[in-house]
């Protein structure tokens, strides 16, 4: 099957400079790039969805090249933003793409420069002066048709500086650049970056001529059922990187998932063929409270981000949590536990009725009581029914964790 055959059948298409081109260009091997902003020291969730794009095209025989902002990250990308954002020190964007760098390299093949390269745009444009900037660069571009761009459109109300405004002509030198010196001539992106990829299209045409072999096209940008952007939690971002966000945080944000959303997941990430999808959906449908979908999910996508033994120890510290046996975990392990859940550091032993109302448990000991009196309170997974019991530190597991349960699925913390 044409790799633009797969991409479509999985929902992930979205723009496309020449439809037929496209598809026709992608049935032969091209080499085709993709930029990732150094705003953080790791990329995040939502990145991952290029990446594993990516990794389908560079399977499917396409040389790929992954280009860090290390020039555009100086300057911030206006897409998706509505005020200036703040300029990022030098040596932060510098340090940034670094840890990118290595981040990428753990997911595209570089082995064979052939196959795959990362590139940083700094590279190439800190050789470039103001003058050459301006009659190379500037003189192919004209200003109203850069003011009817989407992206600078939504910001002229409140002001966008020369610098972002120049974005979109860096980004454009990018692709060809990369046509030039790589014979690179597919740029991908996501759905916000189509104003973009559309101009640095244009450029390359004014430059090399119109009968230029490129093309652009873009990825639907993925939200939840509820609308809210993909790859964000209550507390932020979710990132690639395990020292910011645990494989096993990660791991629990998938499980939680809406059945709405397990199916369309399982299309962007999943190794396994759509007919593959398609049953293990239909299992996880026919018993929709086992969360089959789920643990599918979340183990394909720790699987692909921090590797096999990862989601192995995943799925086996969820069990614990599930079955309230703490046993074979070790420190670390318990304390990925507690991230997402609420969870309060005590020095001294704590009465079980103001424990539950700290931990949020309980909104009040008159409820807190009614909790315990049921039997639906557990502390490490031992069941408490005295009203005067006090948790302390002689119960604590390895690292001073005591897990207390409320009812099924009510978790928290509290931290000698």
């Amino acid at each position: 099957m044409n790799i633009f055959d797969e991409l479509e059948r999985r929902g992930l298409l979205d723009n496309f400079s020449d439809r037929e081109k496209i598809r026709e260009l992608l049935s032969t091997p091209h080499t085709i790039y993709c930029g990732f902003d150094p705003s953080a020291k790791s990329l995040q969730l939502g990145n991952f969805i290029m990446i594993s794009i990516l990794q389908r095209l560079q399977k499917a025989g396409h040389r790929v090249i992954a280009v860090l902002g290390g020039a555009t990250g100086m300057i911030g990308d206006p897409s998706g933003k509505k005020s200036e954002r703040k300029f990022l020190q030098a040596d932060d964007v510098k340090d940034n793409a670094e840890h990118i760098k290595k981040q990428l390299s753990k997911y595209i093949d570089t082995s064979d420069p052939t196959k795959g390269l990362i590139l940083n745009n700094y590279d190439f444009w800190s050789n470039v002066n103001v003058l050459s900037f301006l009659r190379d660069y500037g003189k192919n571009f004209q200003v109203n048709v850069m003011l009817d761009k989407e992206v600078v459109r939504n910001r002229l109300a409140v002001g966008i500086s020369y610098a972002e405004f120049s974005y979109m002509i860096l980004q454009s030198g990018d692709f060809d650049y990369l046509y030039r010196n790589y014979g690179c001539n597919i740029q991908i992106g996501g759905g916000d970056q189509w104003g973009n990829l559309t101009t640095a299209l244009d450029f390359v045409r004014r430059r090399e001529g119109n009968d230029v072999p490129c093309e652009v096209f873009s990825f639907k940008l993925i939200t939840d059922s509820q609308g809210r952007k993909f790859g964000k939690s209550e507390n932020g971002a979710l990132y690639l990187d395990p020292t910011m966000t645990s494989p096993y945080h990660l791991y629990q944000y998938f499980m939680n998932v809406s059945d709405a959303d397990v199916l369309r997941y399982l299309y962007i990430f999943s190794p396994k063929s759509i007919e593959e999808i398609d049953a293990v959906y239909k299992e996880h449908m026919a018993h929709p409270e086992l969360r089959l979908g789920q643990k599918e999910l979340a183990k394909t996508i720790v699987t692909a981000v921090h590797g096999e033994k990862e989601a192995e120890d995943c799925e086996k510290m969820s069990v614990a949590l599930f079955r309230d046996d703490f046993a074979d975990l070790s420190a670390k392990e318990l304390g990925e536990l507690t991230e997402g859940l609420v969870t309060v550091e005590s020095k001294d032993p704590l009465p079980i009725l103001d424990a539950l109302v700290q931990l949020k448990l309980a909104q009040s000991k008159r409820e807190a009581r009614e909790f315990v009196q049921a039997g639906a309170v557990k502390v490490n997974g031992a069941k408490v029914t005295d009203l005067t019991a006090t948790i302390t530190p002689s119960q604590a597991l390895e690292g001073g964790y005591c897990f207390v349960k409320r009812g099924k699925r009510n978790y928290a913390c509290l931290k000698f």
